[in-house]
């Protein structure tokens, strides 16, 4: 029954009893990656021991019940749904100087207040990463999930130090969320997660009502999207900008505009992308940005 008393060295931490508590996308990937890292007594718990036993064999980590896992561990991971952080950790015997992390984005520390009551640590840790609907992940896709990306990490110490280095071993790196408006950061993370699929699938509306077949929307336009992403990642964004706004086409995004009126929603999106993109510094003439601002109000 390891406490978190000091920041681990490199040794002390990939032996650490280590617990994810949820065997969906995140949980699974979780634990799949820190095996991959070098991590060498992780368990996996579930409300489901039938799906955690499943997804432990597949990952070669242990699975135990929760009231185990959690009774062995000196690191937790609640990696569940927002709405059931305080319900889980609420249920469970929590003691002094144990790491208890959840891996929202959207709630603080609060949320853990009945495993802090109990002198547990409390933490955040939160990939800046999406992780599909395809099934439990082998361990290697698990820990490529997490190469290079960012973690939000918020603790105390001794925790922070010990969360911060396991995202290194990760192979990502780590954003304080310390004082950060948690709904406005996970937001920012919604709008170019989630929000992408909801752009393909109005782009899909929109193709299929100019006639053409909306099976062959995806595969057209996933490389223009692609091509638009590795720009945005990789170049300052008003360069990475093209298409008629970029140009100054107000006659081009006029017609857009005509085109979507009989489809309010779409011309919504489309009028709210266009004035988001007005922000950037386009160099536009003083005329031009009006004409354009004219047509996306």
């Amino acid at each position: 029954m390891t406490a978190l008393t000091h920041a681990a060295t490199a040794a002390e931490r990939r032996a650490l009893p280590i617990t994810v508590i949820g065997t969906g996308r995140l949980g699974a990937a979780l634990a799949g990656a820190l095996a991959v890292a070098g991590y060498t007594d992780l368990t996996l718990a579930s409300r489901d021991p039938a799906r955690a036993a499943d997804v432990a064999a597949a990952l070669g980590v242990h699975a135990r019940t929760t009231a185990e896992a959690v009774e062995r561990a000196a690191l937790v991971f609640l990696a569940v749904p927002d709405g059931a952080i305080e319900d889980v950790a609420s249920s469970l015997a929590w003691r002094a100087g144990q790491g208890v992390v959840h891996t929202s984005g959207a709630r603080g520390l609060d949320a853990l207040a009945d495993a802090t009551v109990h002198g547990a640590l409390a933490g955040c840790l939160h990939p800046l990463q999406t992780f599909p609907a395809t099934g439990t992940p082998s361990a290697s896709a698990a820990a490529a999930l997490f190469a290079g990306i960012v973690c939000g990490v918020e603790a105390a110490p001794p925790l922070d130090g010990l969360l911060t280095a396991l995202v290194e071993d990760l192979g990502a790196r780590t954003v304080r969320l310390d004082g950060v408006d948690r709904a406005r950061y996970h937001a920012a993370a919604v709008l170019v997660s989630n929000d992408v699929v909801a752009l393909m699938a109005a782009a899909t509306r929109t193709w299929t009502a100019a006639g053409l077949e909306a099976g062959a929307a995806q595969a057209a336009l996933a490389p223009l999207m692609r091509a638009a992403a590795a720009n945005a990642t990789s170049l300052p964004l008003a360069q990475a900008l093209t298409g008629p706004i970029a140009r100054g086409d107000h006659a081009t995004v006029a017609r857009h505009v005509a085109a979507l009126a009989g489809e309010p929603g779409l011309l919504e999106i489309y009028r709210a992308l266009g004035r988001e993109l007005l922000r950037l510094d386009l160099g536009h003439s003083p005329a031009v940005r009006a004409a354009l601002e004219d047509t996306l109000r």
